[in-house]
Order: C-alpha cells, then structure tokens, then sequence
C-alpha cells in the first residue's frame, strides 16, 4: 500500500502472474476520507465505502485463499504500531487484523485512546482499514508484512 496508489501483483514463485493498479493508497484515504487526525465513525464508513469499491474489481484476478505480502508504507505503519504495542508480528491472521481494526473503532466510538497502545492517527487508521478490506473481500486468511 503506497502513499496515494498501490500495486497489486500475482505471483507463483519468483514469477509475477499479474500486475494491477490500486487507485487508493494511505495518504489518498487519509486525504478523501478523514477529516480528523483520530477519525470519527463517520469518516470510517465513508473510508469503508471507499475502499471496498477500490477492491472489490480485483477479486476476479485473485484466487480465494491467496497469500498477501504487504509492502512499502502502509506495511512499515502497520509494523511499526504493533513494535510501540509489543506485539509486532511479521504475519497476521484475519482474525488478528479485525481484532486490531474492531480497537480502533472502539476508540473512534469514544472509548479513552489512553486505554490503547496503538498509534492513534489517521495514517494508522487507514492501514489497517485498507489490509482489512482487502483480507475480507478478497477471502484472504493470512498478510506477512514486509
């Protein structure tokens, strides 16, 4: 997940199957998104919205149960929030990036941000909402971060 545009590759091996564009990257739904540094449920749905339109097309080019590999930006947010949570990990179930998603809501719904230890800022928020979406609609069980 990039700044503003991703890339979403298909691989077997070391050969890439595919190549496609991702029109939404962090900073692009941190822009269309949030007008809060600390989004509020409003401005979660509408990113929610947003995002599913934007991965919704790739489903047809990926094969259910594929591996993701997520790279650049929204990796090095994500891995660098759960190393200041002491939980950094290098792979993630499904169920592991809803826990972390279903937090942040929480937060945004109201519940005190000093009760958490993950980063509270819109660019952290859009991470975890864009590698959500994605392991949802796109039947994905598993992300390394790289």
């Amino acid at each position: 997940m990039g700044s503003d545009i991703s890339l979403v590759q298909r691989v077997a091996g070391a050969q890439i199957l595919s190549s496609r564009g991702f029109p939404l990257g962090v900073d692009a739904l941190v822009r269309q998104s949030f007008r809060h540094e600390l989004p509020q449920p409003i401005e979660l749905e509408h990113a929610i919205d947003w995002t599913e339109e934007a991965v919704m097309p790739l489903a047809a080019h990926l094969p259910s149960g594929s591996r993701l590999i997520l790279q650049g930006l929204g990796a090095a947010l994500i891995s660098d929030g759960l190393k200041a949570n002491d939980t950094a990990r290098r792979t993630m179930t499904i169920d592991e990036v809803e826990t972390l998603f279903s937090r942040l809501v929480s937060v945004s719904q109201g519940r005190p941000a000093s009760q958490e230890t993950l980063p509270m800022n819109a660019r952290f928020f859009a991470a975890i909402l864009i590698l959500r979406e994605f392991m949802h609609h796109l039947q994905l069980t598993q992300v390394t971060l790289s």
